[in-house]
């Protein structure tokens, strides 16, 4: 479903609703945690924000209205096509996804790696329900549409907009479970920042080898695990993941490692054995971002993304982009 709020000589934005917190309503007392994620529509969050058709035309579309902890390869794929659709139209000048917070940064790497357009993509969130005595989601709103609608912000791929502060897709992360600041960018730090309507870049998102990808198709995503290396592991998990009869075949592997990247002598046993039958492996480190290497900064969650498109650009060689 998707509706327009038109104002002519405006700049266009297309806002693409995804459920998450900042689309969530509380279970009792607003001032009380507890509430149910992905209820408000898209049109109701955009509502919320004081003189908007002022100075913006608004396209809004509801692609989902989930909780983002069952985000998935299938909605991914209809997400990045909804994406591109608005992208291709002339007058639209960029596209905001509203999204949960717990796979924000997963998603957000995923669209940065498949953008072909300059224009830019802002995903924000919240960490309050809509219904909250202190929501902020209408201000991280705001500010995503402010960014969208900057000339500065082409070229910039997606990035995500959240508590006044632009981060790239390949940096960020939730690194909170319950502050409403929750989201950084590590020892990068932010792409920049919002001063009430000013939008402040400090620097620019490094190019990403390889992308863009194309977005598989929504039954054709390849099958690729997160495996922990912790005290005790012994490769149980992995040779489960091997004799698994069900479709999907195991395709790929990431392990999050202890440290720099080291893996449990008896777990790297078990790699070598996934490794023989073809699929591929790759660490990445439960500590953070390791340095050095290929995927310098990559999470085991977002090394994951980069391998699920890889390999799917392997066995789709000829699929045609959506972005």
């Amino acid at each position: 479903m998707s509706a327009s709020l038109a104002v002519a000589g405006l700049p266009e934005i297309a806002v693409l609703g995804t459920g998450g917190t900042i689309a969530g309503t509380a279970t009792g007392d607003p001032s009380l945690p507890g509430y149910t994620a992905g209820v408000l529509g898209i049109g109701e969050l955009l509502h919320k924000i004081p003189s908007l058709s002022q100075w913006a035309h608004i396209h809004a579309e509801q692609v989902a209205n989930i909780d983002s902890k069952d985000m998935d390869g299938a909605l991914w794929s209809r997400l990045a096509g909804r994406v591109a659709h608005w992208l291709e139209q002339p007058q639209v000048v960029g596209c905001v996804v509203t999204h949960g917070t717990d796979t924000l940064e997963e998603t957000a790497y995923f669209l940065h790696l498949v953008h072909r357009s300059d224009k830019p993509v802002v995903l924000t969130a919240a960490m309050r329900p809509a219904t909250a005595l202190d929501a902020d989601g209408p201000q991280n709103l705001l500010d995503a549409l402010r960014v969208a609608a900057n000339p500065q912000a082409r070229g910039l791929g997606a990035v995500c907009v959240l508590h006044g502060r632009i981060h790239a897709a390949r940096d960020v992360a939730k690194i909170s479970t319950h502050a409403v600041d929750a989201f950084g960018s590590g020892e990068h730090g932010a792409l920049g920042e919002l001063i009430g309507p000013r939008v402040r870049l400090w620097r620019r998102p490094d190019a990403e080898p390889g992308a863009p990808f194309a977005v598989p198709a929504a039954s054709q995503w390849p099958r690729v695990d997160i495996v922990l290396s912790h005290a005790g592991a012994d490769g149980s998990v992995v040779r489960a993941l091997l004799a698994d009869p069900d479709p999907p075949a195991l395709r790929g592997l990431v392990v999050a490692g202890t440290g720099g990247g080291t893996v449990h002598v008896r777990l790297d046993a078990a790699l070598q054995q996934a490794k023989a039958q073809g699929v591929r492996v790759e660490v990445a480190s439960r500590v953070g971002p390791l340095r050095g290497d290929a995927f310098d900064g990559l999470s085991a969650v977002k090394l994951r993304v980069r391998m699920l498109l890889e390999l799917a650009a392997v066995q789709q060689p000829n699929a045609p982009p959506l972005v």
